[in-house]
């Protein structure tokens, strides 16, 4: 466990690096270490940097790509052999996209979603399909659904065998928990959509969620707000619900006496959802997989799966958070 701990401080430490590293939230920085830190990669600040300085060339000063994502594409590119073409592959993608949606911050996540699903699907297959999803949750929930949901509707059309079965149960999931009060509706609904890559009965998910909810709570580590979609991964990790929450909340403190990660400076909401993907991927290593088939559906490779649904989780989670933290400065 603490091999996971040291090598997400030491990428969080070399993104505060980067180029502009100052003028970016926390939750971007963090949240981009911790996907560094799933993909089990260490941060090498001046490949991001290059890979910076190749999106400011590559796009115009109002693009959608030098907002909130400059640093999440930055680091998904940088992982590529060849940067400049993984970055016109994703901006065609996000093209693609924009002539199915309004032009927004959120298309290029959506963007980056199937570009790292780009050898499992068809491509334009996928941009149809984010429409398809998107337009069921336009549907099933009119008010609730906004650009922030793109993201998901990108996941669920890259992993989904049969989007109106999916949604049905989507919905399912979405009512007994709204029915159960875990949260608010908008982030219940993030929720259905991360539990809807599980492969157990609607009903019979949502009560462990519920009862992982429960003890998150009793161990003073609740996943809250943006973050409770991390719940439709972690509930299903370990037979063992009491231990897996208290080592999630061993970390959480462990990460609390490192410097920026206090309640002042990043809250223990944030934190708590770190720790607990740290802990998650300790499991997931030594996890066998004959659970990792009865949890996980609609893919061949049941890890990546589980990898993939984790970093939306991560990615959708801490983009809300941004966003709201930079629509309260303007208000400012």
């Amino acid at each position: 466990m603490n091999e996971k701990i040291n090598l997400f401080l030491e990428n969080n430490r070399a993104l505060e690096d980067v180029k502009g590293s100052w003028g970016m939230y926390g939750f971007q920085i963090k949240s981009s270490a911790l996907t560094c830190t799933m993909k089990n990669q260490i941060v090498h600040t001046d490949r991001i940097n290059l890979a910076l300085d190749i999106i400011k060339k590559n796009t115009s000063m109002f693009s959608n790509f030098r907002g909130i994502n400059k640093l999440t594409t930055a680091i998904t590119i940088s992982f590529e052999d060849n940067m400049e073409e993984s970055l016109n592959e994703i901006i065609s993608i996000y093209n693609k996209l924009n002539d199915n949606f309004f032009s927004s911050e959120y298309l290029v996540m959506a963007a980056q979603v199937i570009f790292n699903a780009r050898y499992r699907v068809n491509v334009d297959d996928a941009v149809r399909n984010t429409r398809v999803a998107y337009d069921y949750m336009k549907k099933h929930h009119r008010f609730l659904t906004g650009q922030e949901d793109i993201a998901n509707a990108a996941i669920i059309a890259t992993t989904s065998n049969d989007l109106e079965e999916t949604f049905n149960e989507i919905e399912e999931s979405y009512q007994y928990l709204k029915d159960n009060r875990i949260a608010y509706s908008n982030n219940i609904q993030s929720l259905s959509h991360i539990l809807s890559l599980i492969n157990l009965p609607s009903i019979q998910k949502c009560d462990e969620v519920l009862t992982m909810n429960s003890i998150m709570k009793e161990r003073k580590v609740h996943l809250k707000d943006y973050f409770i979609p991390m719940l439709g991964i972690i509930t299903f990790l370990a037979d063992n619900k009491e231990a897996f929450a208290t080592n999630i909340a061993d970390v959480s403190m462990a990460l609390k006496k490192e410097k920026g990660f206090g309640n002042f400076a990043l809250g223990s909401n944030f934190r708590n959802m770190i720790s607990a993907t740290l802990v998650s991927l300790d499991y997931l290593e030594t996890i066998d997989n004959e659970l990792k088939d009865n949890i996980i559906s609609n893919t061949n490779n049941i890890a990546l799966t589980v990898a993939i649904a984790m970093q939306t989780a991560v990615l959708v989670s801490s983009a809300a958070a941004a966003a709201a933290a930079s629509s309260a400065a303007s208000s400012s």
